[in-house]
């Protein structure tokens, strides 16, 4: 039983961070074309991604998803030990940061080679 209840509050939380991002994130950047949000960005500057050559609303969506699922599962571990709450959050800071720059990496890897493939059919 402690599973399902688990797995409840992993989903409700992951449910409540994607919207809080769809309506701060998504809906400006449909808005203003030109905006960026401050993720898209770093992984657009660190990766040297031609951000002509991409659906920028596309990669702003796929980032706040994978924002929303890291922060989910890191709450959830926080929340699953309710003692020592003060290590805990210090602990789970340290790894949404790890898991956020790996994921990071993936989707900056892929938007580049996305990039470079589009690049070389001109």
């Amino acid at each position: 039983m402690d599973i399902i209840r688990i797995i409840a509050e992993s989903i409700i939380t992951f449910l409540v961070i994607f919207i809080f991002y769809y309506f701060l994130i998504i809906k400006k950047c449909k808005k203003d074309k030109h905006y960026v949000s401050t993720e898209v960005n770093l992984i657009l500057i660190l990766y040297r991604i031609d951000y002509k050559k991409i659906d920028l609303l596309q990669m702003t969506k796929v980032v706040c998803l994978v924002n929303s699922i890291g922060l989910s599962l890191v709450i959830s571990f926080i929340s699953i030990f309710k003692e020592k709450m003060i290590i805990l959050l210090l602990l789970g800071t340290v790894i949404a940061v790890i898991l956020m720059l790996i994921i990071y990496s993936f989707i900056g890897n892929y938007y580049r080679n996305k990039s470079l493939v589009k690049k070389k059919r001109k």
